[in-house]
């Protein structure tokens, strides 16, 4: 499967929206600029390996965001059906016109929480760096095993509950006190993780750790970078996408700062 990542940026990213002109310009020369959303793209790429997709799969992007997860797999798999959900309507309303703009007509889009959205049996839900955001009594894992087929798949990444920094975590106290309000549901480690899912009444097919050192490195300069300005995120974004990969490359699966597991809805 052939998964590319960010094409749609010119048309969500509201500074690119502003000079699209500039924007393909900058799109072609430095990629997808932001550098959470890349990482967490190259985890998925990966673990997406361990899932088998029908060619004709019906699949739920679980909280979508500006839909680059379900954009780069309609893409991918002209014949699936993905469904992009998310409860922010203003995101939602990019997204539709993001798909307008790059004529993408698999995708459909729903501003609902799942729990009252007709969907079809799905083989595949996905939900990543999504549940951090949601209490834990509320995370819809029932909802989700009910609306996949015997065998589907479900995949969660989230952040780890305990993080590990490199340079001093003064320097990242905005950005602290900004996960303080919004992580409410960062309190899995990964076999905590696990048994959640098993627990709801999946069978574990995956679960890892990913975003090391390296990575943290590379989130850490592009953050720094970025609050320089235009030009600090352009001289910090080689570096840290760089150190990404790398880490994708000897990172061990030890420890993380993020954890993700894949499960599979058991046959009755």
């Amino acid at each position: 499967m052939n998964l590319t990542f960010g094409l749609a940026q010119v048309h969500t990213s509201a500074r690119m929206k502003n000079n699209p002109t500039l924007a393909m310009l900058f799109h072609q020369i430095f990629g997808y600029t932001n550098l959470g959303n890349y990482a967490r793209f190259t985890i998925f790429k990966k673990l997406i390996k361990n899932i088998p997709l029908p060619e004709q799969a019906k699949i739920l992007d679980l909280g979508t965001g500006y839909g680059e997860y379900a954009i780069s797999l309609a893409g991918a798999m002209p014949k699936a059906k993905v469904y992009a959900l998310d409860i922010d309507p203003e995101r939602i309303l990019t997204l539709r016109t993001a798909l307008e703009k790059s004529q993408i007509d698999n995708i459909t889009t729903y501003c609902q929480k799942i729990e009252t959205t007709f969907l079809p049996e799905l083989d595949f839900v996905f939900a990543i760096d999504v549940f951090e955001h949601i209490s834990p009594e509320e995370m819809p894992f029932t909802s989700v095993h009910q609306r996949l087929k015997e065998g589907g798949h479900f995949l969660v990444k989230i952040p780890n509950v305990t993080q590990r920094t490199i340079f001093p975590a003064g320097w990242f106290e905005e950005h602290q006190d900004w996960l303080d309000e919004e992580h409410v549901g960062q309190v899995y480690d990964l076999a905590g993780l696990k048994e959640r899912f098993e627990v709801e009444g999946f069978e574990i097919v995956h679960a890892s750790y990913s975003d090391g050192y390296l990575s943290r490195l590379g989130w850490e300069l592009a953050y720094l970078g970025k609050k320089q300005g235009t030009l600090g995120q352009l001289l910090s974004l080689p570096l840290a996408k760089g150190l990404v990969h790398l880490d994708r490359v000897f990172h061990r699966n030890n420890w993380g700062n993020a954890i993700q597991v894949i499960g599979r809805k058991k046959s009755s």
